[in-house]
Formats: C-alpha cells, sequence, structure tokens
C-alpha cells in the first residue's frame, strides 16, 4: 500500500510519503528500493496530489491529471473521486492545496474530506507507529519543531521492518516562499556509531565506504517550481535517480556520475537544474 501524511501548522504544509511499491501484480517489484516510485506528485506551486492503494488507477490517474489544461482544484477533485470511485475505491489520494488557504483533501470511500490541520492514507499499522513516535514528541507548538518531530517520526515507519508496505524512500514537498515544492536534504548511515566534533568553518565529514556498511543519499530538488522534480544522488556508488512525473513516471537512473555530473545530465537532457547539497571530496558542498 504505502503512508501519505498531511500535515498544516502555522500556514505552512507538508506532505510525507515513502516510496515502496508491494503490488503483487507489478513485475518490477523486486522488493528493492529502487523498484518504488513517486507516491507525491506535485502539480505546480499550489497543488500537490498523493496516492496509496491501487498502483495503475494511480498511474491512470496522474495520466488524466496531465491532461487538464489547467490545473484547478474542483477539477483536479472531481477528476479524483470519479477515479476513485470507478475503481472500487483501491486507491486513495490526498490532495495539498493553497489555492485561496492551506487545505488537504482526501478522497475515500467515495468522498472527499477537507481539513485545515491533518490528513493520512494508506497503511494503518504504518499509521499507528507513525502516532506513536509523534505525540509522544511533540514538545510545542513551534512549527519547526512539529515539522521536526512530524519527519522523525514518519522516518521511524519507513525503518520499522513490521510494516511491509511502508519503505523506500522518504519523500517530502512542503512550502516553501515560493509555494509546494520537494525538501532537498542529506541523509547518511555510517553503519556504525560514530561521534563528531564539529567545528567553526568546514568540517570533514567520516563518509566511510560500502565496506563498512555505509549509506548516504543526497536529495536535489528542482530550482524552478513550475518543473517539480527530485534527484537523489548516492555518492557511495557514484550513480542517481530523478523523478520527473511530467516526463516519466518511473524512476530515471544515472549511472557512474558524482554529485556535479548528475546535476549536470539532468540540467542536459531536461532542461532542470537540480539543487541541494552534494559530496564534494570529504566535504558537502551546495550547488
Amino acid at each position: 500500500m504505502t503512508l501519505v501524511v498531511g500535515r498544516i501548522t502555522q500556514g505552512g504544509i507538508r506532505v510525507d510519503s515513502d516510496s515502496k511499491i508491494t503490488d503483487p501484480s507489478i513485475a518490477s517489484n523486486r522488493n528493492t528500493v529502487f523498484s518504488g516510485l513517486l507516491k507525491t506528485i506535485i502539480l505546480n506551486p499550489n497543488i500537490s496530489v498523493s496516492y496509496a492503494g491501487g498502483v495503475d488507477t494511480a498511474q491512470k490517474a496522474i495520466e488524466e491529471l496531465y491532461k487538464l489544461q489547467k490545473f484547478e482544484i474542483n477539477e483536479i477533485k472531481k477528476l479524483l473521486l470519479k477515479i476513485h470511485s470507478e475503481n472500487d475505491c483501491e486507491t486513495d489520494f490526498l490532495i495539498a492545496s493553497l489555492e485561496n488557504q492551506p487545505l488537504l483533501y482526501k478522497i475515500s470511500e467515495n468522498k472527499i474530506d477537507v481539513s485545515n490541520s491533518f490528513q493520512w492514507i494508506g497503511d494503518i499499522k504504518g499509521f499507528n507507529i507513525f502516532q506513536k513516535e509523534f505525540f509522544p514528541n511533540l514538545k510545542s507548538q513551534d512549527a519547526k519543531h512539529i515539522s521536526t518531530v512530524h519527519a522523525n517520526a514518519f522516518d521511524k515507519v519507513i525503518e520499522n521492518d513490521q510494516i511491509e508496505s511502508v519503505g523506500g524512500f522518504h519523500i517530502t514537498a512542503h512550502r516553501t516562499e515560493f509555494g509546494i515544492e520537494y525538501l532537498f536534504k542529506m541523509s547518511l548511515n555510517m553503519g556504525r556509531s560514530e561521534t563528531l566534533t564539529l567545528k567553526q568553518g568546514s568540517n570533514i565529514i567520516p563518509w566511510g565506504n560500502a565496506g563498512t556498511g555505509t549509506f548516504a543519499s543526497c536529495y536535489l530538488k528542482s530550482d524552478n517550481p513550475y518543473k517539480p522534480a527530485i534527484g537523489i544522488h548516492f555518492p557511495i556508488g557514484n550513480f542517481g535517480t530523478l523523478y520527473y512525473p511530467k516526463v516519466s513516471r518511473k524512476v530515471i537512473f544515472y549511472k557512474d556520475v558524482n554529485g556535479f555530473e548528475f546535476a549536470e545530465k539532468v540540467k542536459s537532457d531536461y532542461g532542470i537544474k537540480i539543487i541541494g547539497m552534494i559530496k564534494n571530496g570529504e566535504y558537502m558542498t551546495r550547488i
């Protein structure tokens, strides 16, 4: 299935989703992290659509969305409810909208529910774990604190081996000064305990390697909110993956590229400048 959790706090909006595909009818599903799909599609700076459930129905819905002459919230709700109902309600949708005011629309059980605070779709067991991780760690109503606790709780669900339908990459769409955009970040799992002492100025990061069990990923976003895309570069392995749903619903792979080369190839192939933090020797560099 999957898990998608949306939250609105003090005018901010964020939607967290995983990328795992567990549909047994999907031939490419080999239980690997790279067999997954992007579950949150940003249509424009004001609207994103996420899904949980039947992948074929979701892909059909995305195709129909891109056929619309204009992304208008009422037309999007109408279209997704129709597809949801015509396919035995097997696929639920969550729409994040900034039109007029931040709102979250949940399409499930043949109806549309709207909220100005919180919505979720997907795996109930995964959601229960999210709730158990979220509420005990919520210490204040500060928007940044809530966002951090929300992100950490979602990470715990992805890391939980008992939730078979949730996993892969943690993708976040959130509100910025330019509208709804993908979040860029860097994730590093060194495979062992490591104490870092950070000093003023540049700091060398002990990256490790595949032999030490290190796994690193650099999430990069398109700098153009009207060409929403997200790329992930893997410095230990020197390859990258691009998710650009307007062009392809599948993962676009780039092999044997460092972070700079990955960004350059994406720009050359699709006219998109992706920005974020990448590994540059023993340091992190903003591009």
